[in-house]
């Protein structure tokens, strides 16, 4: 199998939600805090981190006994979340999300994550790691999508770009151009 020519993200941030059919995350009867989903959405669209990170709701995560839960996957790596009780923790999970992302690599949780980071799984055995898809980086494909939609653009057809740190960007209509030109690093 080859994977080529689409974008691939860095990472994806699964959140447990009663919304989604979980079993405990988000039961107030439980003693679980209870969220509407806008509150991860709304961090995740201020830190406009869709290129780089996907936000996904979903039922049961598990172990109930530790519930709200969450998955982030990043750099090979599944960073399990546990006893999400607060509205401060959307921020600190996507504090410690970009921290990685920024670093290029997995990071020890920072001090106020680190009581609800464990080890869900036991690790497969290093001589036994076999990749399911060939990567084969495609240097066009970030170019081909908004960056601040995600819209797919087609650069030969596409009626807005801007030029940052010697790369070409296209959008799908003016107002993403402008958003992306106040802060082109907030895309990257």
């Amino acid at each position: 199998m080859r994977s080529s020519g689409s974008v691939q993200v860095q990472g994806n941030l699964f959140v447990c939600s009663r919304s989604n059919g979980s079993c405990c995350c988000g039961w107030g009867e439980t003693g679980r805090f209870v969220f509407d989903n806008s509150l991860w959405v709304d961090e995740w669209e201020r830190r406009m981190t869709r290129n780089r990170l996907h936000l996904t709701f979903t039922g049961c995560l598990g172990p109930c006994a530790v519930g709200n839960n969450a998955l982030l996957q990043l750099h090979g790596r599944s960073v399990w979340i546990k006893d999400l009780n607060g509205p401060e923790y959307a921020r600190l999970v996507f504090d410690y999300a970009r921290a990685m992302l920024d670093a290029g690599k997995v990071l020890p949780p920072p001090p106020a994550l680190a009581d609800h980071v464990y080890e869900r799984y036991l690790p497969p055995p290093e001589d036994r790691y076999v990749p399911l898809a060939e990567s084969v980086p495609d240097p066009e494909a970030l170019s081909r999508p908004d960056p601040v939609c995600m819209m797919d653009v087609d650069p030969a057809t596409a009626r807005w770009s801007a030029k940052h740190a010697g790369r070409t960007y296209y959008f799908c209509a003016p107002a993403c151009r402008k958003l992306f030109l106040a802060d082109p690093t907030l895309f990257g």
